[in-house]
């Protein structure tokens, strides 16, 4: 099946060569000279918004690279960036750079909009080699993290010391914590009263959920294209989240009133919970009387697992800034770059040398996040992931709450996931 372009999340069906024809812009100027002089020249660079503490970090950036350089850097935020980006890329005013989602590459790259970037000027081999991956189309580089995040787990160690149950007693596979969970919930209820505090949190969505279904090589989506969530063995891998909730210890955070589980988390409602590197810091600032401390997720079928995102830099395919471009990418993905905006984020990044600068390889809670990258799932699958994860939010809580089993629930998500996928095509 010949898939055309679509917008991500929209649905919305597009001509495949709008972006191919914007792809023509700036791609001889690799035959000659490098540019080194960009004294009063102005690159555009694409983001999203950030919290505070990023978009702080992106000022100090841009006003460290514009002294060094003496460009100019326009920075455009986009809202909407889905939709918004490539409203740009149709009408050829993209950024010359701009942040390029883990979960987006496949759509940029599938439809030429971007343009190949350096190995060797990018010191791509200093970077973990499983995030350039993720950003490289046979076995070319088109975009380069600048930072990553992984899942763990967290525990409360208040609450295990206020239940006399100790840390190291968890178990480490998620089929043993199916029989362990309702007894450690007993003994919070006796502690704290019943419906007070939860054994454990978890999240139905895809992003969250990705590295369980597809234990044993099996994928979401087929060869060409379309949802399998109703695969047997995807099926038989997710089972084991029915197994879990069976437990009445196994909650959302809105399940018990909660809008995330940081939240849930530093309200000292839940006594473990999995989550990204960046509600490390939030806890730090925000909840600083909940006492914590971070494990790697549990095993599943043997294995090891847990989720890894990430964004990268990209160049856009029709720059005429190349090299301006180039300058930027590798200044925020360097040592100094990344540097700044990890210590100034809270993220992790991507390369082994500044983990190490920053010493981030010395904080036992966040080098546990960090060493996942080895084993986790990227969020990333093919152009239609975020139709499939719609698809698969939609009905998964009816296999959770038993109104369907779970065979039916994930072939009702096919279903619609595909319909979306085909109507767009």
């Amino acid at each position: 099946m010949k898939r055309k372009l679509k917008a991500l999340g929209m649905g919305l069906l597009l001509a495949a060569t709008v972006i191919g024809l914007a792809a023509c812009g700036d791609k001889n100027q690799k035959s000659g000279a490098e540019k080194t002089d960009f004294s009063g020249d102005t690159l555009k660079i694409g983001v999203w918004g950030g919290n505070e503490s990023e978009e702080q970090s992106l000022s100090k950036l841009i006003s460290q690279f514009e002294k060094d350089t003496g460009a100019k850097i326009e920075k455009k935020v986009y809202t909407e960036y889905n939709t918004q980006i490539q409203a740009d890329l149709i009408g050829k005013t993209a950024p010359d750079a701009f942040y390029v989602d883990a979960s987006m590459y496949p759509f940029f790259s599938e439809n030429g909009a971007l343009m190949e970037l350096d190995k060797e000027k990018m010191a791509s081999d200093k970077f973990y080699d499983k995030l350039v991956d993720i950003f490289s189309t046979d076995d070319k580089l088109y975009a380069i993290p600048k930072d990553l995040s992984t899942l763990a787990l967290y525990f409360n160690t208040d609450v295990f010391e206020k239940t006399g149950v100790s840390i190291d007693d968890v178990p480490t596979s998620f089929e043993e914590l199916v029989s362990w969970l309702p007894d450690f919930q007993h003994k919070i209820d006796e502690a704290y009263g019943k419906g007070k505090v939860f054994a454990m949190s978890y999240n139905p969505e895809m992003a969250r959920n990705l590295h369980l279904a597809q234990r044993g090589d099996v994928s979401i989506e087929t060869k060409d294209g379309l949802a399998d969530l109703a695969n047997a063995k995807i099926v038989d891998n997710l089972s084991i989240l029915k197994d879990l909730v069976d437990t009445k210890a196994f909650v959302t955070p809105q399940d018990i009133g909660m809008g995330w589980n940081g939240e849930a988390f530093g309200a000292g409602k839940l006594a473990i919970m999995d989550e990204g590197n960046w509600v490390y810091q939030t806890l730090k600032d925000e909840y600083q009387k909940i006492n914590f401390t971070v494990g790697e997720m549990p095993t599943y079928k043997e294995d090891k697992g847990s989720m890894m995102f990430s964004v990268g830099w990209g160049k856009y395919a029709g720059t005429k800034n190349s090299d301006l471009a180039d300058k930027w990418i590798q200044y925020v993905t360097g040592t100094d770059g990344m540097a700044l905006w990890v210590e100034g984020t809270g993220t992790l990044p991507s390369r082994q040398d500044v983990a190490e600068a920053t010493k981030i390889t010395d904080n036992a809670d966040l080098n546990v996040h960090l060493e996942a990258w080895e084993y986790a799932t990227p969020w990333q699958k093919g152009v239609s992931l975020t139709t499939i994860d719609t698809a698969y939010k939609n009905f998964v809580p009816k296999a959770l709450d038993g109104s369907l089993s779970f065979k039916e629930a994930m072939t009702k998500a096919d279903e619609q996931a595909n319909t979306d996928i085909e109507a767009s095509n």
